[in-house]
């Protein structure tokens, strides 16, 4: 009888353990893409964004089954964006795909490696790719997001001002008619 309460000890002991330290990894995480989004304007802290990465990443290994997983790396890769962190940032988008497929999440990280291999790495055929994979399997017939998808695809390669005139020829045909 002892060594059954000793061990049922130990077994909860351990659980708490390991809730605690989650739960301080987690708000400890949150702290940190706060701090990094509120100082976005004034450029991202090099080091701070280091530790953030390796605190989702510890996440991720430890906590996989958790929804927070891919809520943190979304977050992580929001600010890899804005700090032109592009390869970062498709790295951990792509992980939300690969590792956390019934997130909801992956339809918006999809779009957004799309974005970036289009307007940042201008690699059109790799943003040709991830938005017509956003709009096919994502995308819903008048949303935003699947317009925007489809006018970045319509416009792949184009400078503004050739996006521009193109926009001003469609509205001159229009206007016409």
């Amino acid at each position: 009888m002892k060594k059954i309460l000793l061990f049922a000890f130990a077994f909860i002991a351990l659980t708490a353990s390991s809730c605690s330290k989650k739960e301080k990894l987690s708000s400890q995480i949150n702290k940190q893409i706060d701090s990094l989004t509120h100082a976005m304007s004034s450029g991202v802290n090099g080091d701070q964004l280091k530790r953030l990465s390796e605190n989702v990443n510890l996440f991720t290994k430890n906590y996989s089954k958790d929804t927070l997983a891919a809520k943190f790396l979304f977050e992580l890769a929001r600010i890899e964006q804005t700090a032109e962190k592009f390869d970062d940032a498709i790295s951990n988008f792509e992980r939300i795909e690969k590792d956390f497929p019934q997130s909801s999440l992956v339809g918006i990280s999809i779009f957004s490696e799309g974005y970036i291999y289009a307007n940042k790495l201008n690699d059109y055929e790799k943003a040709h790719t991830k938005l017509d994979l956003y709009i096919s399997k994502y995308g819903k017939a008048g949303e935003k997001l699947t317009q925007d998808a489809q006018h970045e695809i319509e416009n792949l390669g184009l400078s503004d001002e050739q996006e521009f005139e193109k926009m001003m020829a469609k509205k001159d045909s229009l206007d016409k008619k």
